[in-house]
């Protein structure tokens, strides 16, 4: 058993609770992780609070968190890590706990915190989507700026060129 954040209703974050829960087991392709830091992702609040319940339905309990990092402590057949290795990467399960597991991880750069590698899977995923349907290449800046403090759902190339021209129209002047 090991120890994991969980919630057994969709609510507020007074419905997370403490709980004893059976540590996962990698199956082929998977590793699990002895969790350094997940992160919380706006993901993560709307499945708890229910409002993607009609998308993503809860199978209580859950055990919230999308992303981790930590150090490899099980492999499962044909994963591309070894034990000890120190990772990041997409849970299946949940990162709320002590164990997680990743089906693709990612090699955790020595120069980065525990809690910095856990908070880059959801947003490091995301830039690189961007970047791609841009097609914003080696050497090219793109600057992206929000007031909230997230980006916005963007889904075709064409809406991130008018969201840029706006920018650059706003601030060009």
């Amino acid at each position: 058993m090991s120890k994991a954040i969980a919630f057994s209703e969709y609510g507020t974050p007074e419905v997370l609770r403490l709980s004893e829960v059976t540590a996962p087991e990698p199956g082929p392709g998977q590793v699990r992780i002895r969790v350094r830091a997940a992160s919380v992702n706006p993901l993560d609040l709307k499945i708890r609070s229910g409002l993607m319940a009609g998308a993503i339905p809860a199978h209580f309990p859950v055990v919230p968190g999308l992303d981790a990092a930590g150090v490899v402590d099980a492999v499962g057949e044909g994963a591309d890590a070894a034990v000890g290795d120190e990772v990041l990467g997409a849970t299946t399960g949940g990162g709320y706990s002590e164990y997680a597991l990743l089906e693709r991880p990612v090699a955790k750069p020595a120069a980065l915190s525990w809690d910095v590698a856990a908070s880059l899977v959801t947003v490091g995923r995301t830039a690189f989507r961007v970047l791609a349907q841009l097609g914003v290449g080696k050497g090219q800046t793109l600057l992206v700026q929000m007031r909230t403090g997230h980006l916005p759902m963007v889904e075709r190339p064409e809406e991130w060129q008018k969201l840029i021209t706006a920018f650059l129209a706003r601030h060009s002047a």
